[in-house]
């Protein structure tokens, strides 16, 4: 009797892949971008974590998630797999501080999905860096061709493709982790694309960050259940009702399996200089270029972006400082005003800063199909008529102006002496530099459990 192969669906093709991935035969410029990954989500993580929201949702954590292996990132609850990667996920994301894949056809925060669940995984089952490093460049490659599969008008019919496309992300993530095999992996990533969720309405709320929660969460359960024998179909993802068509008029499921093995996305990956939505930052470099400017000698602000930038970030007067990271306004308004643009410029108390406030109304964004989602074009006129112009191609952060080793080990340091201090933070920054050579994560964890300040001996 002779056995049948599957049918090599695109789905199977992409399992496949992820679950053939080992940090042995990655290229050493990918192992350093999963470290440079990272050191940034950690900071990300931290700095999120002593947020009210991120309070919120741990409490709930707290009262369902039960006693487990894993920790929550800022605080001393441990608490199960899925519900740790829930709560590192939302607190890596709630200050929109993550990284960001941002090619010109989709936008995804693949980090904020992959390490809360590489992380929950890990600690569950005691895997050492090569693991890690091998399920985060699983679970980033497969994210990133599911979103760029689901192109730009899956994000613009509303959608949120990091929850979407970050479902797949987790799961394959997960599944590398737990070893599992092709056909394992296949039905974890049926399983994940089933659940995959998220909606633009609720930006600027507590709901936000829920989307790379849930999707961390979900492929933490999914890749769990493929393991214990859950099965879905190998078509989940390209088939007739599959996850593609589903969620975009015109999907390119093509996009899924090009490049395999070959063309890397994690190396097109961008990190966030400011904690606000990445399609404001051109607008903030522009300003910050100029020479410092009085708010009361400004007239008028106009700002010229790419269509669907100006549409995404077109409030002009937010409420909330989680509101203002999509107010491309408030961005200008703070950034002219203070000179800066960190975690304290999307405060409440910044949005209702009155000067802030003024300035916002003298801001008019522009759609400029001549401008790169990456790029805008500024122009300042003062009230004695002089003209102040700034230009940007290419945003600092992206891969064509990426940010530095040492500023993503600046963000780190920062996030880490305000939630741990001093000197736990230096030795966390070179754990986390450390990734591919750890022997596991008993002191990572014990480095981002905070301790009293009153027994820091820092």
């Amino acid at each position: 009797m002779t056995t049948t192969e599957p049918t090599l669906t695109r789905s199977r093709e992409l399992a496949a892949f992820g679950a053939s991935i080992t940090a042995e035969s990655l290229p050493a410029q990918v192992v350093h971008h999963a470290r440079r990954a990272f050191v940034d989500w950690t900071a990300a993580a931290l700095a999120g974590s002593g947020e009210p929201a991120a309070a919120k949702l741990r409490g709930v954590v707290a009262a369902v998630g039960g006693d487990g292996p894993c920790t929550v990132v800022g605080t001393t609850l441990r608490t199960s797999p899925p519900f740790a990667a829930l709560a590192n996920a939302y607190a890596s994301h709630l200050l929109d501080y993550d990284d960001v894949y941002n090619p010109s056809a989709t936008t995804i925060h693949v980090g904020a999905c992959v390490w809360p669940a590489v992380l929950a995984i890990g600690q569950a089952r005691g895997l050492a860096g090569p693991a890690l490093v091998a399920a985060y460049v699983a679970g980033f490659e497969v994210g990133a061709r599911v979103a760029c599969a689901a192109g730009p008008q899956h994000y613009e019919s509303g959608w949120h493709v990091t929850g979407t496309a970050g479902h797949l992300a987790a799961a394959a993530a997960a599944a590398n982790a737990l070893g599992l095999s092709a056909d394992q992996t296949t039905h974890a990533l049926g399983c994940a694309a089933t659940q995959a969720a998220g909606v633009r309405e609720v930006y600027g709320s507590d709901t936000k960050a829920m989307h790379p929660g849930k999707a961390a969460m979900d492929g933490v359960l999914a890749a769990l259940l493929a393991e214990n024998g859950f099965t879905s179909t190998d078509t989940a993802l390209e088939g007739e009702r599959g996850l593609l068509r589903a969620i975009t008029p015109r999907p390119y499921p093509e996009l899924l399996t090009e490049g395999l093995g070959t063309h890397w996305h994690v190396l097109d990956n961008g990190h966030k200089l400011y904690p606000s939505a990445s399609l404001t930052h051109p607008a903030i470099d522009a300003v910050l270029a100029l020479e410092p400017v009085d708010p009361a000698e400004v007239a008028a602000i106009e700002v010229r972006m790419a269509g669907f930038a100006a549409a995404v970030t077109a409030l002009a007067q937010p409420e909330t400082g989680a509101a203002a990271k999509f107010s491309t306004a408030h961005c200008v308004a703070a950034a002219l005003t203070r000179r800066h643009a960190g975690p304290a410029e999307f405060t409440d108390a910044v949005v209702a800063d009155p000067v802030v406030t003024a300035l916002r109304d003298k801001v008019t964004v522009v759609a400029d199909e001549a401008v790169t989602k990456r790029g805008c074009l500024l122009r300042i006129t003062l009230h004695d008529r002089t003209e102040l112009r700034s230009a940007v191609e290419q945003n600092k952060g992206t891969p064509a102006a990426p940010l530095t080793d040492a500023d993503l080990e600046d963000k780190l340091v920062t996030a880490g002496d305000a939630a741990l201090g001093h000197q736990v933070t230096d030795r966390l920054v070179k754990e986390c530099w450390a990734l591919d050579r750890l022997p596991g994560l008993g002191e990572f964890a014990a480095y981002v459990t905070p301790v009293p300040a009153a027994s820091r001996a820092d």
